[in-house]
């Protein structure tokens, strides 16, 4: 890929979504010193408003070699720095349609002057310009690629600059305590003596804000890019009567003949806007049929690779030794819940004597008992926090907050062993450079290749 530097270029690309031969409008954004011109020579108009700054005008697109017209557009023209990138962009608001619009793309690119942006060029030069922060130009990207509602509205509350705004917070009230000991340094004899427990009091309250990002980054993370669950268990206990019962469709085939699922069934739903993954998986038990014996293979992989486990086993035969043995098999980490199914086959005064503690107890042929496992899930995932809150933490965020905080935890054997405040310095200064990554004031060339080449190329 070509590293997005900043550039005198001036540049251009489709701004829309477009589906081939679909879409009433496409957009072109064309953006640079040279954009205004570069349109000019292609566009023909009567507009008594063209080329005003936030004007919308009508005009017609020329064919520079045929000197014929080939659509019908609106233009609107901002002129910098009032624009989304800062400098002078027009928009060229075509008829919609794949085939057109690239043709009128060519026609614009066919001047020297002006080329196709990278991915994400447009959000970097805002960015550039001071326009936006880079965690506003992150959020841009979220709220493009948002996958339900709720995502959709975190994203856009860091386009608002929400996330600057807590990480702002943070990190004035660690130059508030470096100011001190800076002070302290230069003019120590106007002070008394250091008060390390007034230290250890505000730094406390700067990891609690800290640690409280840091624990809500996961269930960013469900909100953003759903759940994974998978459904395990032995042949014929109701895993792909579950998954029919919770996609509301028959997405596998349901039969009393043992093995029936032999691959992988995956399913992507939204349950009280949370996007989940169910994953229906071959039934373990002892076999020597080969495709079989590869499904049962995956069975275990997905155990792994998901978020949440959903063991379900049979009220009528019990949970057993096998049962126990393939559980064993489910790493310790992972969230699980255990679903009693087949209820209506047995005497409900017998049902305890199959019990298992925090045991779910279903029948799924009945649709009785789905609300109460959508709502252990929400529980143990802790999606019933996801109310409070109102900022989406990405995986670069979190890899800079965890530096942060271990730089405020290394400030504690200093204090502890009563060393001269002045080292508090050293890692109190490494701990706002770690928040101001997050916010794009610690830049490298390679981060921001980075981050923007994961853009569209109209964004």
């Amino acid at each position: 890929m070509d590293s997005i530097v900043t550039t005198e270029d001036t540049i251009a690309a489709i701004a829309s979504a477009i589906n081939i031969g679909k879409g009433g409008v496409a957009i072109i954004r064309v953006s640079g010193k040279d954009s205004i011109n570069s349109c000019k020579k292609i566009v023909q108009t009567k507009s008594k408003y063209a080329w005003q700054s936030h004007r919308v005008f009508h005009g017609f697109i020329q064919e520079n070699k045929q000197n014929k017209f080939i659509d019908e557009v609106l233009i609107l023209v901002m002129k910098s720095p009032n624009s989304f990138t800062g400098e002078d962009v027009v928009e060229l608001h075509c008829h919609g349609g794949i085939i057109l619009v690239n043709k009128v793309l060519k026609i614009l690119l066919s001047n020297s002057r002006v080329r196709l942006a990278n991915p994400g060029e447009f959000s970097q030069r805002a960015f550039l310009n001071g326009k936006i922060d880079l965690t506003q130009a992150e959020s841009i990207n979220q709220l493009i690629n948002a996958s339900n509602i709720r995502s959709a509205e975190l994203a856009f509350s860091g386009v608002q600059g929400e996330i600057k705004k807590k990480i702002e917070d943070i990190k004035n009230d660690l130059i508030q305590v470096l100011c001190e000991i800076e002070a302290r340094v230069d003019f120590e004899e106007d002070f008394t003596d250091f008060d390390y427990i007034k230290y250890l009091k505000n730094i406390k309250k700067v990891k609690e804000k800290i640690k409280l990002l840091i624990e809500n980054s996961e269930r960013n993370s469900y909100i953003h890019n759903g759940i994974s669950i998978a459904l395990i268990g032995k042949t014929n206990v109701g895993k792909s009567s579950l998954l029919n019962l919770l996609a509301k469709k028959e997405k596998a085939i349901v039969t009393n003949i043992p093995g029936t699922t032999r691959d992988v069934i995956e399913v992507n739903l939204t349950i009280n806007d949370i996007p989940m993954k169910i994953i229906d998986t071959a039934g373990i038990r002892e076999t020597h049929e080969q495709i079989e014996s590869i499904g049962i293979k995956k069975s275990f992989g997905k155990i792994k690779e998901s978020d949440f486990i959903i063991y379900i086993y049979s009220l009528e035969e019990g949970f057993n030794e096998e049962d126990k043995k393939i559980i064993k098999e489910i790493p310790k980490e992972k969230l699980i819940s255990i679903v009693g199914n087949k209820k209506d086959l047995i005497n409900s005064k017998n049902i305890n004597s199959n019990d298992l503690k925090n045991t779910i107890f279903m029948s799924i042929k009945n649709n009785d008992g789905e609300g109460l496992l959508i709502d252990t899930i929400i529980k143990k995932c802790g999606l019933k926090q996801l109310e409070n809150i109102n900022i989406f933490i990405n995986e670069r965020h979190l890899k800079n907050l965890s530096a942060c905080l271990s730089n405020l935890d290394d400030t504690d054997e200093i204090v502890q062993n009563r060393l001269p405040f002045d080292l508090l310095s050293i890692e109190l200064r490494d701990g706002i450079k770690n928040l101001s990554k997050i916010t794009g004031q610690e830049l490298t060339e390679e981060l921001l290749d980075n981050i923007f080449s994961k853009f569209c190329i109209g964004k």
